[in-house]
Formats: structure tokens, C-alpha cells, sequence
């Protein structure tokens, strides 16, 4: 695009629902990166709500929630974060690597495969961290293109006044599963007692790495949120019926982001507050980016679209074509059988030599057949260089 793009960006991090204040970090097992300016000579840079203009090579926002308790999940979040900083350094990023959503994608996915490595490596070396793990975000926006990765169930959401909030990933989780397979609603994932198992991560041994990745445009007004499941685990996207004539109760990310447009910071405040008020159990972290001029404007259609292109959603929707094919398919094929043994039941019995055949007279069809946890915050991260190490 010739025009320049401007925008503005927040990021925080807080221990939250598992505050310890005698736990490393004070428990807080999430981290996150961010670099507002890819072009230039600083790593992991971004002043909360000031408007910059969109560099060349665009910025990278990325979360990663640790997994494993005792067993340095911060550790694990760490590692993937490092692994980051160092796939962004300066000088790493240029016109090749950034120049479309494929060069993106490849580029993202190898560093997903690149911190899932080290992550197995270092609980290889220190037993004390085995079964460690965390899942990975990374959105990566130049022009007007937003490429996506992740692995895990930390979210990417994107909120347009004129078109609502939006999910554009989507959880690699054992509840999702079963919602894709229809045996559980999307209400009904958060008082599930399995909610917090993950299908795909960094460092899991049992699994060879398998990050997804979707692209998107982004338009003027375009707020683009990341977060960890501590935040989107507590609050539904938008205000939604409760199945007897009233709503859930409590806030919800869409209400909450469309009341507080006019300050990031303050924008994620509201979401802290509701997500405490919502009895928040775990680390929540959230990384808010505004697109403000320059990339044209939303319209409906657009802005409720997925995504542009993405490998998954190509063959799920190839899968899904063929679905339809062979269920027309067999559709045909019973009707035709069933055609076959209405006839065959209607014909005239064999008739012997001799006798007599009676036909008795077809009923009018027009006649009706028979029968017929802890609240407190006190660690709180705030970006300041980019990450949110301690």
C-alpha cells in the first residue's frame, strides 16, 4: 500500500488468578513479545498507546503461556519468548522474509519448530523441567496483511465497531474438539473440567510440532487482540443467550473493548477488572493493537470473512466439499433403491399357467394411511522492552 498505516499498541502480563508471592515470578507462568518497529536497530520495543506509523517491515506481537506447574512452565514460556527475540533481532528481518503472507507463514512456523526444539532439549538436559511445555501466538502485521501462527489455546481476536469481535484462531484444545464434533456448545466449554488440556504445544514429546497459520487483511479501526487463556478462559467473546430468554451473566471482551476504544491502557483495565470479577483462576495476558489510518476501511463482508487463505482451512473446507459430494452420492443411490423395491413390491405376482390373475384396485393416494482461586494482583508486567521477562 502507498499509504502509510498508523497505529498504536499495549501489552501486559499478570500472575493474576495464581498469584504466590513465593513462586518464581510469583507464579506467573505466561510471557510475551512485542517489537513495534522491525525496521529498525531496537529488539522487543513498544510505548503503550502512542501512534507510530506501520515500518516496512512491519511489527510482531506474540503470547506464550506456560504449562506445567511445578514442572517451569515459566521456564518453557521463557525459552519460546527467547526463541522469538531471537528470530526478530535486528538485521534477521528484511524484504525476502516479510515480503507476503507465505514467506511470513514459513518464517513464523520455523521459529514455532525452532523454540519447540529448544524447549525439548532443555527438559531433556534438566529433568527437573520434564513435562514442562506452552502454547505460542504470533501475529505479524506489514501493510495492510496480518499472517498468524500458533500453536495451543492463547487467542487472537480482532474487534471492528462496524462488524463486532471475531475469533480469528482457533483452539487447538480438547474442548474444541468436541465442539467441532458437536458434542459440546461453545457455553458449555467453560465449565468444562477438561477445559484446560491442549491438543497441540511446545515441548510435548509424545507429538511432532504442528503450528496452524491464517491470513488476514486488517482495516481502519481494526483492534487486534492477544491473550492467554487466563483472559478468554473467564470471558465470552460477546454477550450471548442463556437458552431461557435472558443472557449470561457478566462483561464480555466485545462490550468491554467497544466502551473503552479511546485508551489501549485503559481498554485493558476493563478487561483486568472484568476478568477478576469473573473469578479469574489463572496468569492473564494481553496484547492490544489498534490499527488507526491507512489500511482502508472495513466493510461488513470483509470484516466477517475468516481469513484470507490458510493451509487448514483449505483442507478442511477440501474435506468438506468431498462430504457433500459423497452424501449426494448415497443420497441418490438409496432413493434409487429404494424407487427399485417400490416397484418390484407393486408388480403383479408370477402367474401360474391356468390361473387367473387378480389385480385389486390402488387405493387414492389422497386418503390418509394408518397410523399415520486467589484474586489478588500483585505481579504485574508491563512492557517496557518488548518482553515480559522478570
Amino acid at each position: 500500500m502507498d499509504k502509510k498505516i498508523t497505529f498504536r499498541m499495549h501489552a501486559y502480563s499478570d500472575a493474576a488468578g495464581k498469584f504466590n508471592p513465593d513462586a518464581v515470578r510469583s507464579g506467573n507462568e505466561d510471557n510475551f513479545y512485542v517489537d513495534d518497529n522491525l525496521s529498525d536497530d531496537l529488539t522487543g520495543h513498544c510505548e503503550s498507546d502512542v501512534v507510530k506509523e506501520l515500518s516496512e517491515y512491519g511489527l510482531i506481537m506474540a503470547v506464550a503461556d506456560g504449562m506445567g506447574g511445578m514442572n517451569a512452565g515459566e521456564v518453557a514460556s521463557e525459552i519460546a519468548v527467547e526463541t522469538i527475540q531471537d528470530f526478530f533481532s535486528p538485521g534477521k528481518i528484511n524484504a525476502e522474509n516479510s515480503a507476503s503472507h507465505e514467506s511470513r507463514k514459513k518464517y513464523l512456523e520455523a521459529l514455532i519448530a525452532e523454540a519447540d526444539k529448544r524447549i525439548k532439549k532443555d527438559a531433556s538436559d534438566n529433568p527437573e523441567h520434564d513435562g514442562m511445555g506452552s502454547t505460542i501466538i504470533l501475529a505479524w502485521i506489514v501493510g495492510n496483511e496480518l499472517t498468524l501462527s500458533w500453536c495451543g489455546d492463547s487467542r487472537a481476536y480482532r474487534y471492528n465497531a462496524a462488524t463486532g469481535i471475531q475469533m480469528l484462531s482457533e483452539d487447538h484444545s480438547y474442548v474444541q474438539e468436541l465442539v467441532q464434533k458437536g458434542l459440546l456448545t461453545y457455553d458449555q466449554t467453560f465449565e468444562h473440567p477438561q477445559g484446560n488440556i491442549v491438543t497441540r504445544s511446545l515441548g510435548d514429546d509424545s507429538k511432532k510440532i504442528r503450528p496452524e497459520t491464517r491470513f488476514f487483511n486488517v482495516y481502519d479501526g481494526d483492534i487486534i487482540l492477544l491473550c492467554s487463556d487466563g483472559l478468554s478462559g473467564v470471558l465470552r467473546d460477546r454477550k450471548t443467550p442463556d437458552g431461557a430468554g435472558g443472557y449470561y451473566p457478566g462483561e464480555n471482551l466485545e462490550d468491554i473493548i467497544a466502551a473503552n476504544r479511546e485508551s489501549l491502557v485503559t481498554c485493558r483495565e476493563a478487561l483486568w477488572r472484568a476478568a477478576e470479577d469473573a473469578d479469574w483462576y489463572d496468569n492473564v495476558t494481553a496484547i492490544l493493537c489498534e490499527i488507526q489510518s491507512g489500511a482502508g476501511p472495513v466493510s461488513v463482508i470483509a470484516g466477517t470473512e475468516p481469513a484470507v487463505t490458510s493451509t487448514a482451512v483449505q483442507t478442511a473446507s477440501g474435506k468438506s466439499r468431498w462430504k457433500t459430494i459423497l452424501a449426494i452420492i448415497i443420497t441418490i443411490a438409496v432413493i434409487a433403491v429404494a424407487g427399485i423395491l417400490l416397484l418390484k413390491k407393486n408388480a403383479p405376482a408370477p402367474q401360474e399357467p391356468g390361473v387367473e390373475t387378480v389385480v385389486p384396485p390402488t387405493p387414492d393416494s389422497r386418503e390418509p394411511s394408518e397410523g399415520g482461586d486467589n484474586n489478588q494482583i500483585e505481579t504485574k508486567t508491563e512492557v517496557e522492552d518488548g518482553t515480559a521477562n522478570a
